[in-house]
């Protein structure tokens, strides 16, 4: 069987449990990053085809570069927003491990981090880094495929061929169905809709102040926490890291006593399915999470993207997505306003010569996919699936019985002790080292001195 390593944090074959997800982090800090892995995986996964999952972050050993060159046909790469200053040394770290693979090494949707306020330059910190990682990619493969035009225009700027080096694909999970998407069920939008709710801590202010008067608009509606710190701080209780979010706007979901939490209007997902079958519940999506909203196109849903950014302005606008740049936002407006004017339909048009796109860069990258299945055919990822009892949607937990409350603060209280005794393990460790500093100090000052032996 032909063998094919992912990056990702978890495979969804693995069906681990909330308490492993969210004390190992293994959504990868954010729960969309499940979507656009899971779509990829879903197109990937053959017949012949056995897809397992590597960590960026503590798998690239030299005993792993043995093996990958010994079992595997090729290492996929799906990235978010991986040009950035803050991912500059796992992305050096990641391109060294690369030029010693000898199979084919495919992105699939790398994209930049850049914001309105502070778009890239036409020199940034990170162009060297993004230059060496990208030839190192084009080595091992045809073609890098990018997010959207303003990642394919940064590469174009520091020396790549549009066409020919890289080119724009999208999000790999607007093409979940092939050529086809799901049909969105627009119905009429008040205050009695049930709704589902996305929202992110470091947003300018304007965002936090549409967030904050137009949920309130409604009776149903349920917040999806997607960050691992806010799915911990729903689930089990537990605040934030002490002095990691530096402000945190008013009316945020920040703490486990905040009246979403403590009303049942909260649901956090560690797997795709789950996440998907609740939207297809739902009326409508809004907020500033590209990926908790797409989820919700995937369900039939009609989503709204509140755009913060240019990683999320490139993918609505390459896919149709109804979004508004927050920049955009008038006093008058209001997501009522804003939905009755959103056409769904253009998320059709071009969706068929895209999904194209998308899959005749697959194939020039040597791989093998699904899409040519029939409609009826059940494909192995969904079949694989379907033998398993997956996680339930997670709720908060003082809405939840007693037992169950007890239970979870059981686990986190284990968690926080093992926690603790590998900090205690660390601290000795570094004691050590200062120890055998000091030590070598001491020695060259002697020998400086003439008094050692």
């Amino acid at each position: 069987m032909k063998k094919i390593l992912i990056r990702a944090h978890m495979s969804p074959f693995d069906n681990w449990d909330a308490q492993s997800v969210l004390r190992d982090d293994k959504i990868g800090t954010n729960a969309g990053n499940m979507i656009f892995i899971n779509s990829i995986m879903r197109a990937l996964m053959t017949e012949d085809v056995q897809i397992d999952v590597f960590n960026t972050r503590r798998d690239l050993t030299d005993e792993n570069v043995r093996r990958i060159n010994a079992e595997y046909s090729c290492v996929i790469f799906p990235f978010a927003n991986a040009f950035r200053p803050s991912f500059q040394w796992e992305l050096q770290t990641i391109t060294k491990f690369i030029k010693k693979l000898k199979v084919p090494c495919i992105v699939i949707g790398v994209g930049i981090s850049a914001t309105f306020a502070n778009p890239l330059k036409e020199k940034n910190s990170f162009d060297e880094t993004v230059k060496e990682f990208v030839k190192a990619i084009l080595d091992k493969s045809a073609v890098v495929g990018t997010r959207g035009e303003e990642t394919s225009a940064y590469l174009t700027r520091l020396g790549f061929r549009e066409g020919k080096h890289h080119r724009v694909i999208g999000c790999p999970s607007m093409f979940w169905n092939g050529d086809k998407l799901p049909e969105i069920r627009k119905k009429e939008l008040n205050g009695k809709s049930s709704v589902s709710v996305n929202w992110k801590i470091d947003l300018p202010e304007p965002i936090h102040a549409f967030m904050r008067s137009n949920v309130k608009q409604f009776e149903d509606f349920t917040y999806v926490p997607q960050i691992t710190d806010e799915i911990r701080l729903m689930y089990y209780g537990t605040p934030f890291p002490e002095g990691k979010y530096k402000k945190i706007t008013e009316g945020y979901p920040a703490q486990s006593c905040h009246p979403w939490y403590m009303q049942d209007k909260a649901r956090a997902f560690v797997n795709v399915q789950s996440w998907v079958g609740y939207l297809r519940e739902k009326d409508f999506s809004f907020g500033s999470r590209i990926h908790g909203n797409i989820a919700a196109l995937l369900a039939g849903t009609p989503a709204y993207v509140i755009v913060s950014d240019y990683r999320i302005s490139e993918l609505v606008r390459y896919h149709n997505i109804p979004h508004i740049n927050y920049q955009d936002l008038k006093e008058e407006d209001n997501i009522f306003t804003l939905y009755d004017k959103a056409d769904y339909t253009r998320l059709y048009d071009g969706h068929r010569e895209r999904f194209e796109n998308y899959r005749g860069f697959l194939e020039e990258n040597g791989l093998a996919h699904t899409f040519d299945m029939g409609a009826d055919e059940t494909r192995p990822y969904d079949r694989k699936l379907q033998e398993l009892s997956l996680q339930p949607a997670l709720q908060p937990l003082f809405s939840v019985p007693a037992q169950e409350q007890a239970r979870r603060l059981s686990e986190a209280w284990q968690d926080r002790e093992m926690l603790r005794k590998q900090y205690e393990e660390v601290k000795s460790l570094e004691m050590l080292l200062k120890l055998r500093r000091v030590d070598t100090y001491v020695n060259w000052i002697l020998k400086k001195l003439g008094r050692n032996k």
